[in-house]
């Protein structure tokens, strides 16, 4: 459900921001964090790495429902705070308990908010600037 809203937001106007999907975690090359890397999916198909796409950024953010996968949150959280990037997470949690995006979110995430309508991300975008 997350790939679906950033597919929709992509097709929107923004400032730059670059709307990218998680696909898998790399296995690291070594022991240190900043090892850590993973492949992302633009809108259009093409691959990047988060790596390369956190390479010059200010902020980073997490959307993710309720089926939220930890290992993605804890990949992209401990990058931006190895990086000193801002990270926010929105959760999109209509009806369903999200206890567990939060858990999976929090540790890194500077700002975290539970969103009850996928109408509310645009807004929250526009004023990080995105």
């Amino acid at each position: 459900r997350a790939a679906a809203v950033v597919e929709r937001l992509a097709g929107q106007s923004w400032r730059g921001g670059r709307f990218l999907v998680f696909e898998d975690v790399l296995a690291a090359s070594g022991s240190d964090v900043d090892d850590a890397d993973a492949t992302l999916r633009a809108v259009d198909g093409a691959e990047t790495l988060l790596s390369m796409e956190l390479a010059g950024a200010d902020v980073a953010v997490v959307i993710a429902t309720v089926e939220v996968r930890p290992e993605a949150a804890a990949v992209l959280g401990d990058a931006c705070a190895a990086r000193m990037i801002m990270s926010a997470g929105l959760i999109l949690a209509e009806s369903e308990p999200p206890e567990e995006a939060v858990s999976a979110l929090r540790p890194n995430a500077m700002v975290l908010a539970i969103l009850k309508d996928e109408k509310d991300i645009p807004p929250i975008l526009t004023a990080l600037r995105v």
